[in-house]
C-alpha cells in the first residue's frame, strides 16, 4: 500500500483531494439550496393565499360602494366602475375555484366561491332593476346584497384567521428545519476544514523534504561543484523526473557554459557585421543621391550662348544685355552644383531668370505669373537645388509650346499648418492619366519616347520626384492634377523637416 502511494503522482493526489472537497462542498450547497427553496415555496404559498383573500375582500368592498353610489345617483361612471369590479371579482373567483382542493380549507374556498357567484348575481339583478325603474325589486335586491356582502366578509375573515393560525404553526416548523440545516451545515464545513488542513500538512511534509535535498545539490552546483552525486528520491513520479533532470543538468552544464560563451562571441561578430552593413547602405544611399544630382547637360550652355548671339544680332544692346545677364545668373546658379541645397527664394529667383530667357525669346506668347508671399520663413525654406526650374521647363515644353497662341505659366507658394505647398500650373494640353501614374510611380524611365526628360538641364520630372522623396524622407511629396485645361504640379513638403534636412544634406 505504501509503495502504491509513493508511485502515485502529486497530480493524482491533488485531483482526489479536490474532488473530495468539491463533493462535500457540493453536498452542503445542494442541501442549503433545497432547504431554502422549500422555505421560500412555503412562505410564498402562505403569502399568496393571504394576498388573494385580501384583494378579493377589497374588491367586494369597492363594488358595494359603487352599487350604493349608482343606486343613489344613477351615475354612468359609477356603473362603469361597478362592471369593471364585477369582472375582476369574477376572474379572481374563478382562480379560487381552480386552486381549491378537497382539504378543509379547500372546501371553505369552494363555499366562498359559490357565495360570491350568488352575490354577483344579486348585484346584477339589482342594477338591472334600477335601470328598469323597478323600485321595489332593486330595493329588496339591495337589502339582500348588503346581507350577502356582510356574510361573505365574515366568512373571508374566518378563513384568513384560520390561515394565520396555520401560518404561525407552519412557520415554527420551518424555523426548526432551518436550525437543523444550520447545524448540519456547520458540521460539514468543520469536517471539510479539518480534512483540508490534514491533507495540506501531509502534502507539505512530502513536498518540502525532496525540495530541501534539491536545494542542497543546487547550492553545491552554484559554488562550482559540477561533480555532485544526486541521489534520486522516489517520493513521487514528478520528483523522480526532477531528480533525474537535475542530474543530467549537472553533467551538461559545462557544455552549456561553453556554448553560451561561443554564442556571445558570435553575437558580437553579427552586431559588428550589421553595423558595417548599415554603413554600407548609408554610403550606397548617398552614392545614389549624388548620382541623381549629377545630371547637368552642358548642351544648355551651348544653346543659351547661341540664342544670345542671335538676339545680339537682331536686337539692340539693352535686350542683349538683359538676356546675357539672365543667362549668366542661371549658369552661375548651376555652377554651384547639385550637391548643395538651396532656399526657396533662390529657386524662385532661378525660375525668374529662366522665364526672362523664355520671354525674351518668345515674347508675349508666354504669360508668367508669380504668387509667393514675401515672408522670411518661406524664403529660407530649404529644398534640393534645381527642383522648380525643371518643372517650369516641363510646363513650357509640354503645355505652352504646343499651343499656337501661347499660354500662362503660374508659380504659387503658400504655407498651411505645417506643410509648404508649391504649385506650378500651366494652360495647354493635359498630361494623359497613364503618364501621370508612370511619373508618380517612378516608372517613366522604363517607357520610351515619353519626352519628359529635361531639355535644358537634363533633369527630368522623375529625377526631381526622386530627390524630393530622398530629401524629405516621404513618398507623398508630389501630385499632378489636370482639370479645366490647366495642368498643375503640386509639391506638398513638410515644413518641420527643414532643420533636419539642412544637417542631413549639408555636407553631401
Amino acid at each position: 500500500m505504501r509503495k502504491m502511494q509513493k508511485q502515485m503522482s502529486y497530480g493524482a493526489k491533488l485531483i482526489i483531494f479536490f474532488l473530495l472537497a468539491t463533493v462535500i462542498t457540493a453536498m452542503v450547497g445542494i442541501y442549503n439550496y433545497v432547504s431554502s427553496r422549500v422555505l421560500m415555496s412555503d412562505m410564498t404559498g402562505l403569502l399568496n393565499r393571504s394576498q388573494e383573500l385580501t384583494t378579493l375582500y377589497n374588491e367586494l368592498d369597492q363594488i358595494q360602494n359603487y352599487l350604493n353610489d349608482y343606486l343613489s345617483t344613477r351615475s354612468s361612471q359609477s356603473l362603469e366602475a361597478f362592471y369593471d369590479y364585477s369582472n375582476s371579482i369574477a376572474r379572481s373567483n374563478s382562480i379560487l375555484k381552480e386552486d381549491s382542493g378537497y382539504s378543509v380549507r379547500g372546501i371553505k374556498i369552494k363555499n366562498l366561491a359559490g357565495m360570491i357567484d350568488h352575490y354577483l348575481t344579486i348585484l346584477d339583478d339589482t342594477v338591472v332593476a334600477k335601470r328598469n325603474r323597478q323600485i321595489d325589486k332593486y330595493a329588496s335586491g339591495y337589502q339582500e346584497a348588503v346581507k350577502e356582502y356582510t356574510y361573505i366578509g365574515n366568512y373571508i375573515e374566518e378563513i384568513m384567521s384560520t390561515d394565520l393560525s396555520d401560518s404561525a404553526r407552519k412557520y415554527e416548523e420551518i424555523q426548526k428545519d432551518i436550525e437543523k440545516s444550520a447545524v448540519l451545515t456547520y458540521f460539514m464545513f468543520a469536517v471539510t476544514i479539518i480534512l483540508i488542513t490534514v491533507i495540506i500538512i501531509l502534502f507539505s511534509i512530502e513536498v518540502t523534504k525532496p525540495i530541501k535535498k534539491l536545494a542542497t545539490y543546487a547550492k553545491e552546483v552554484s559554488e562550482g561543484n559540477f561533480e555532485v552525486e544526486v541521489a534520486n528520491d522516489h517520493t513521487s513520479s514528478e520528483f523522480s523526473i526532477l531528480f533525474d533532470t537535475f542530474k543530467m543538468m549537472t553533467i551538461s552544464i559545462k557544455e552549456y557554459v561553453n556554448e553560451l560563451t561561443e554564442k556571445q562571441r558570435l553575437e558580437r561578430t553579427l552586431i559588428e557585421e550589421k553595423v558595417d552593413n548599415l554603413k554600407m547602405k548609408s554610403a550606397l544611399h548617398e552614392a545614389e543621391l549624388l548620382a541623381l544630382q549629377s545630371q547637368v547637360n552642358p548642351h544648355f550652355i551651348f544653346n543659351s550662348i547661341n540664342i544670345g548671339a542671335k538676339v545680339a544680332m537682331l536686337s539692340g544692346d539693352d535686350v542683349t544685355c538683359n538676356y546675357l545677364e539672365n543667362f549668366a545668373e542661371i549658369f552661375r546658379y548651376n555652377l554651384k552644383g547639385l550637391d548643395y541645397n538651396a532656399t526657396l527664394e533662390e529657386e524662385i529667383n532661378n525660375v525668374m531668370a529662366y522665364m526672362n530667357l523664355l520671354t525674351t525669346r518668345f515674347g508675349d506668347m508666354i504669360d508668367f505669373r508669380l504668387d509667393a508671399p514675401e515672408t522670411t520663413d518661406l524664403a529660407e525654406f530649404v529644398i534640393p537645388r534645381m527642383t522648380l526650374q525643371p518643372l517650369v521647363e516641363n510646363a513650357y515644353i509640354h503645355g505652352i509650346s504646343k499651343s499656337e497662341n501661347g499660354g500662362i505659366i503660374e508659380l504659387k507658394v503658400r504655407k498651411e499648418v505645417e506643410r509648404v505647398y508649391v504649385i506650378i500650373s500651366n494652360t495647354g494640353e493635359a498630361i494623359p492619366e497613364d503618364i501621370i501614374q508612370l511619373i508618380l510611380n517612378r516608372k517613366l524611365k522604363k517607357e520610351k519616347n515619353t519626352g519628359y526628360k529635361g531639355h535644358t538641364t537634363g533633369i527630368g520630372i522623375d529625377n526631381v520626384l526622386n530627390r524630393l522623396r530622398l530629401f524629405f524622407d516621404e513618398r507623398n511629396v508630389m501630385d499632378i492634377n489636370c482639370k479645366d485645361g490647366i495642368t498643375s504640379f503640386i509639391l506638398c513638403l513638410p515644413y518641420n523637416h527643414r532643420d533636419i534636412n539642412e544637417d542631413r544634406w549639408e555636407n553631401v
